[in-house]
């Protein structure tokens, strides 16, 4: 890999799920990304109102000729104990799926997930979640294949007392159901172990990787902040995605407003270019 423009990633934008996708395609296209990664998510997006909009998404994504990838609410319940809940994500999971399929979407996430009340606090629960979450992305993942739609788990950082969202145990789930992609957050990463915890999740499933998500943070909670403005240190995150020949797809997961998504994609594309 070299710095060239040839060699880069493509760069995407998540589209808010507040104001609904069809009036942002065109506006992520105008801003200069590549792709668009809709958000099926509540208010705006879940799985109906997108089939209820199908024609229109379509014909916008070929009109603004981009492609788009799919994002799941992180807060998806597949881990659940309660085996009508968790019945009952696995057929939202599998609308979301359908939707993606019907929206020419090849590439859908859903996250490692596990602040259910107090799972996790004892080994019992522990069990209890991971086997009910492979289970559910195991039914998930073969959906997505007979559907034409290749599924990939996101890392989400720790953030309720116990060790479930963790490479440990996200290791656990990627070995359990072959067929997932890896969607590498790199901020959430950070949180985990700061930049060893970039490295080791690179490490672990770079042969898995599929889309990336980048924004920044000061190592302690999910701030979406624009890059630049915490503590990941870019440069090394940039020479690592290029000694492993990362060159698919990132999206600027930039939560403070559209100009700082548009500011570090461009501080990320110079960072790219200036990195032998």
């Amino acid at each position: 890999m070299n710095g060239d423009e040839k060699s880069r990633p493509t760069f995407g934008l998540l589209t808010n799920p507040v104001e609904g996708v069809l009036p942002q395609i065109g506006k992520v296209k105008s801003l200069g990304f590549d792709y668009v990664e809709i958000g099926m998510e509540e208010p705006g997006a879940p799985p109906r109102i997108l089939m209820e909009q199908k024609s229109e998404i379509v014909a916008a994504l070929a009109q603004n000729g981009m492609q788009a990838l799919g994002h799941t609410a992180y807060w998806v319940g597949l881990g659940s104990c309660h085996e009508n809940v968790r019945k009952g994500w696995v057929m939202e999971g599998k609308d979301m799926i359908r939707a993606a399929s019907e929206l020419g979407i090849s590439l859908l996430n859903f996250h490692f997930y596990s602040r259910l009340g107090t799972v996790g606090r004892t080994e019992s629960s522990r069990e209890a979640f991971m086997r009910n979450f492979v289970d559910s992305m195991t039914e998930l993942a073969e959906f997505g294949v007979q559907n034409g739609v290749r599924l990939m788990l996101e890392n989400v950082p720790p953030d309720n007392g116990t060790p479930l969202e963790s490479l440990a145990y996200f290791s656990l789930v990627m070995s359990a159901v072959p067929s997932l992609s890896f969607h590498f957050d790199v901020a959430h990463a950070f949180i985990e172990n700061r930049m060893k915890g970039v490295e080791e999740y690179l490490e672990a499933f770079s042969g898995r990787l599929a889309h990336i998500h980048i924004h920044d943070n000061h190592g302690k909670h999910d701030e979406h902040l624009p890059l630049g403005e915490g503590k990941i240190h870019l440069r090394k995150v940039v020479r690592l995605l290029k000694d492993y020949g990362y060159d698919k797809t990132v999206t600027f997961e930039v939560f403070t407003s559209l100009p700082d998504a548009v500011q570090s994609r461009r501080r990320f594309e110079k960072i790219w270019k200036q990195t032998a």
